[in-house]
């Protein structure tokens, strides 16, 4: 019984909600600071007007004042009622004992400005302002209180307080303003924001889809299905990985039933040959007379077995790291003579010429044991494929720090469709398979192994009905 998914949403909308909140404390964040620092701007504003009408007040009542004999009250609250009605303020003014003079103590207003400790900060500076809620005031109220002296024409100065309240209401209704604009552009810039995201994160979606879908195909064992996006998709460089990595494995995967199939087929020859020889001898179908031959020929595929596991395990060496390699001064000339010399019958056998083996000289700092077997492997497909009465080519030379050692044959060279191929383990083309009835298909990939091993690289060359090259290229430090 399948069990039903449980649907989570994309991974869009997690990221919309995630990015959404975010936004929404960030907009929220600036947009309280901003109204925070518009209204105090605004507040100040209101402050340093109040101080400037105060200040404007209070010169004129000392003009006044300087002018008239005695208390000018007549003058003095003249200007206090103009300033009023022009500033849209509550004046008061006191003497320096405290004493209402206007509007006067009989007002029937209970507001007093000057209170004991506005006066006893007033004793250390001229002007001190602050902001209040009297007890039946239904609006915020800013209040300043300025000291000034006034001197008669006698010469006699006395201290007086003017004080001036104006309602703070508009700042309230300044903030209100704000803050309510604030909520507005929030919700526009968050519905414009939901809006772009979705049509961006739907294009994503569908990428993600294809992705998801062709992902399941590969968890699944089916390499063959490529993730298909345009090439300005936001995901195509990550498609194009994920392309390559499946063609990777699938190539792997191939390689690796290849492998199992070729190591069948080698064991399955010699191990027929054997098992069948051997119950021969022990049944008696075989003659006791003919029984030396048969055991030679199941040594033989003995060996042949020994040789495939050895290469099998050496191989496995080279691809986990775990060779090491032991670098001498390699006399490269020297060597090659010397592997020449083992295949000198074969060679003659099939009349071939070695050309190149004359005068030469090259050391190179490598393992020469490996060495040997990369020459060897060389040189053994080489006779192999030369044809008969064909030549067999051997360069050695030194250019740019890089040792160059190049084996050619003459030959019916390889098709181009298997140049490719030919260091892959087991592979045989189909002419090797009909000339080589006891190659393994492992010499070429266990030397391309070892020149690896070395830093260098292997390269080779064919030209089909004319000849095949390989060329190691080693560097020389």
């Amino acid at each position: 019984m399948k069990l039903k998914k449980k649907n989570r949403g994309t991974l869009s909308d997690s990221y919309l909600r995630l990015s959404g909140v975010l936004l929404f404390v960030g907009l929220l964040i600036t947009g309280t600071i901003m109204v925070s620092s518009a209204v105090a701007t605004y507040t100040d504003t209101m402050k340093n007007t109040l101080l400037r009408n105060c200040q404007a007040l209070t010169a004129n009542i000392y003009d006044v004042f300087q002018d008239g004999e005695g208390f000018p009250e007549e003058e003095i609250k003249s200007l206090i009622r103009t300033a009023e009605i022009e500033y849209h303020y509550q004046v008061r003014m006191y003497d320096e004992k405290g004493v209402e003079l206007y509007p006067g103590t009989d007002s029937g207003d209970d507001v007093r400005l000057l209170t004991p400790s506005i006066r006893s900060y007033l004793e250390r500076d001229d002007y001190v302002e602050f902001g209040y809620y009297t007890e039946d005031a239904e609006q915020p109220q800013l209040c300043g209180v300025i000291r000034v002296y006034m001197e008669s024409k006698s010469g006699e100065v006395t201290q007086y307080y003017v004080a001036a309240l104006t309602d703070a209401g508009d700042v309230q209704e300044y903030t209100l303003m704000l803050t309510r604009n604030l909520i507005i552009s929030l919700l526009i810039v968050m519905l414009v924001f939901m809006i772009l995201f979705r049509i961006g994160a739907g294009k994503l979606d569908k990428q993600l889809a294809e992705i998801g879908r062709v992902t399941e195909k590969y968890a699944e064992g089916d390499f063959s299905e490529h993730v298909n996006l345009p090439e300005h998709a936001t995901l195509y460089p990550f498609s194009c990985t994920l392309n390559r990595m499946a063609e990777y494995i699938e190539k792997n995967e191939t390689t690796r039933r290849d492998f199992v199939a070729n190591v069948s087929h080698e064991l399955r020859t010699p191990m027929t040959t054997i098992g069948g020889f051997a119950e021969g001898i022990l049944d008696g179908t075989i003659p006791e007379e003919q029984t030396q031959k048969y055991v030679r020929i199941i040594a033989e595929e003995i060996r042949r077995l020994r040789t495939l596991v050895n290469s099998m395990l050496n191989l496995s060496k080279f691809e986990s790291g775990e060779m090491q390699l032991r670098i001498t001064n390699v006399d490269i000339a020297k060597l090659l003579i010397k592997t020449v010399l083992m295949f000198e019958k074969r060679i003659s056998d099939k009349h071939v010429e070695a050309e190149g083996l004359e005068d030469i000289s090259l050391v190179v700092k490598a393992d020469e044991d490996l060495m040997y077997q990369v020459l060897y492997n060389l040189i053994e497909n080489a006779v192999k494929f030369v044809n008969e009465g064909g030549t067999i080519s051997f360069s050695v030379r030194e250019e740019n720090d890089t040792a160059y050692i190049g084996i050619k044959n003459t030959g019916d060279g390889l098709a181009e469709d298997d140049l490719p191929k030919i260091f892959d383990r087991f592979y045989k083309t189909d002419t090797s398979r009909s000339k080589d009835k006891t190659g393994l298909g492992l010499g070429l990939s266990i030397a391309r192994k070892i020149v690896h091993l070395h830093k260098g690289h292997i390269v080779v060359k064919s030209v089909q009905g004319e000849y095949t090259s390989f060329e190691v290229q080693l560097p020389v430090g």
